[in-house]
């Protein structure tokens, strides 16, 4: 056995800077908004459009792992998979996201991504209003209802997330590690993925995150 490199730093600060501002975003949405847990939601929602954005363009351009045209499979290799089979040429142990765990990261980026976007035209016609609540007119009202629905589908994708990965450890598998230091063990004779340099996915993300605090906040 070895150990290879299957995640780059950026996608590990990713992976724990969207975890952290989620956990954020979900405890201030339950706390009444007077003065910090207002501006919490703020920042964590701002923060979580910036991280997804430049998820998305890392999915193109990243590493090997991390791009989309990796894990995101047809509908008949995620059934082969759940059934324990696979087509020709495909490997029993995926370096990165497997057949079904890729969309499932799809799905929860998209969600992400349309919660965050919506945050910024609702308003509870009381005390929290987003940014560009006022733009959205009598259509607030319904941008929020749907900002808290899809909020609670969030917790809910995020939580079966969380039980797939200990669910995984119980067949001495070990998604945690490799998402908190990078690497792999892998048998001898595989090769890892090619690896996007950090320095430039820390950029390209310092980028993103400029430019939401510029235009939102």
């Amino acid at each position: 056995m070895k150990k290879v490199k299957i995640w780059d730093g950026a996608i590990r600060l990713f992976h724990w800077g969207l975890a952290a501002a989620f956990g954020i975003s979900v405890y201030s949405a339950f706390q009444d908004k007077f003065g910090i847990y207002a501006d919490l939601h703020l920042y964590a929602g701002v923060t979580i459009l910036a991280l997804v954005a430049w998820r998305i363009l890392w999915g193109f351009i990243g590493s090997e792992t991390a791009r989309f045209e990796t894990f995101v499979k047809k509908p008949r290799s995620v059934l082969l998979y759940v059934r324990h089979k696979r087509k020709p040429g495909e490997p029993y142990a995926w370096l990165g996201h497997n057949p079904a765990g890729g969309w499932s990261v799809v799905a929860m980026l998209a969600l992400l991504f349309l919660q965050a976007l919506l945050g910024l035209f609702s308003s509870d016609d009381m005390i929290f209003s987003g940014p560009f609540a006022e733009a959205a007119g009598d259509a607030s009202g319904v941008i929020t209802e749907l900002h808290e629905t899809i909020g609670y589908a969030l917790i809910g994708l995020v939580s079966i997330h969380i039980l797939a990965v200990f669910g995984y450890a119980t067949r001495r598998v070990n998604l945690l590690m490799p998402i908190i230091f990078g690497t792999r063990r892998v048998e001898d004779g595989v090769t890892g993925p090619k690896m996007a340099p950090t320095l430039k996915g820390l950029a390209l993300m310092a980028v993103f995150g400029g430019l939401a605090w510029l235009l939102l906040l």
